[in-house]
């Protein structure tokens, strides 16, 4: 099936279908989308296959929700929050990654796989986490402040990583497959810096330093001309005019940072940071929401597709132990090092349950560094399906952290 309208009048059906079922037992309706990949997938009945369509699709949307990101993402915030963001939200994603790329290496995986498969566990569900909290009127709790704050970190952090998957997968492309998997992937023994080709160090030097350098422009450049122009739109009063103008922003800028090297989403995030310190923030992001919410949706089911059950149903043991490492260790290592920044044991308690998950960035690194073979098959497949079933475990898991830790004080 190659048609797009097909492609999506079937997907949008399905996932309908299916997300109203999790919807009734309370399950996230993310999970759906990554379900309904899995059932009309290449190892479900077959009706579909990943096609360059909807990649761009789902690419589509991410790019909306790295937006979505840099609309709340401002120094102010950062600021007044930098305890949870700086503070719990760089502790939590450094412990992790490190912890998480040091088994890696132990286990035969070369160093920049390792950290690819440190920072794809780091993350965890910034949709599922807000949404239940908000559900559950826990958003402004002391909790609930501590949990956002380090999603925002995780969210910020997933940026370099998207930088060095583009800056492995273009050496990458230098090589066949066989010889991507043996370079990046599993190799015994495992690989030390120096073995690693030096072509991936300049490559992904270069794109950091576009990265810097596109921040700066951004910054002086960019944040005059898009604010004229916004505001320009705006004093017309017409609402489909400023839709169209933010979908404009959005698919420009990605399309900008395209064209000098960068990752799309990259592009979206700058001039969502730079929307975030206006007052046409709350405009902006109500008129992006649904367009997020469809194709980020569909980036779901294009991870579902991407989920090879011929190689995770005969490695159930090693998903069901990547599932509990995930799930304990996280929640352990947040709630230790909320209790080092002197929370209560309450709240850390109950801020280690609620992000004890993958989330859809780790899914992003994952679906990403699997698709440019920079991960093999035998542990990038397990981890994407352990992350997949910790993200169903965290609706869970958020809905009774007061049950099973008490409850946070307010303010």
């Amino acid at each position: 099936m190659t048609d797009l309208l097909t492609i999506v009048t079937v997907l949008l059906a399905a996932s309908l279908i299916v997300t109203l079922v999790l919807q009734r037992i309370g399950a996230p309706t993310l999970i759906g989308y990554i379900l309904v990949g899995l059932l009309i997938g290449p190892t479900g009945i077959g009706l579909l296959e990943a096609s360059p369509q909807l990649e761009l699709l789902a690419e589509i949307g991410i790019v909306f929700l790295m937006f979505n990101v840099g609309l709340e993402f401002s120094l102010p915030v950062l600021l007044a929050s930098r305890r949870a963001v700086l503070g719990l939200g760089g502790l939590q994603v450094l412990c992790t990654s490190v912890i998480v790329a040091g088994l890696a290496l132990a286990a035969g995986v070369s160093f920049l796989a390792a950290v690819l498969l440190g920072g794809a566990v780091a993350m965890s569900s910034t949709a599922i986490t807000i949404r239940q909290l908000t559900d559950q009127g826990e958003l402004d709790t002391r909790h609930g402040r501590a949990s956002v704050g380090t999603l925002l970190f995780q969210d910020l952090a997933t940026l370099p990583f998207l930088v060095l998957v583009a800056a492995l997968g273009v050496v990458g492309s230098s090589h066949d497959a066989g010889a991507d998997i043996a370079t990046y992937g599993l190799s015994t023994p495992a690989q030390s810096m120096t073995d690693i080709d030096a072509g991936v160090w300049s490559e992904l030097g270069a794109r950091l330093g576009i990265a810097v350098l596109a921040f700066g422009a951004a910054l002086v450049i960019g944040r005059r001309l898009l604010l004229r122009i916004v505001s320009l739109v705006h004093r017309t009063g017409s609402r489909e005019l400023f839709m169209l103008a933010m979908l404009t922003i959005v698919i420009g800028a990605a399309w900008a940072a395209h064209e000098i090297g960068l990752s799309p989403p990259l592009g979206a995030f700058l001039a969502g940071m730079i929307l975030g310190e206006t007052r046409f923030k709350d405009d902006a992001e109500t008129d992006i929401a649904p367009f997020r919410a469809v194709l980020l949706g569909l980036f779901f089911v294009s991870v579902g597709l991407r989920v090879d059950l011929s190689v995770i149903v005969p490695n159930a043991g090693l998903v069901a132990g990547f599932v509990t490492a995930l799930i304990v260790g996280k929640g352990l290592i947040v709630f230790a090092l909320a209790r080092l920044l002197r929370e209560p044991t309450e709240v850390a308690a109950r801020t280690g349950a609620i992000l004890a998950h993958g989330g859809e960035f780790g899914l992003l690194i994952l679906t990403l560094a699997l698709s440019q073979n920079v991960i093999s098959e035998k542990i990038g497949q397990p981890l994407l399906g352990a992350i997949v079933i910790s993200m169903i475990f965290a609706a869970f898991l958020i809905n009774a952290n007061g049950r099973l830790f008490g409850s946070a004080s307010q303010g």
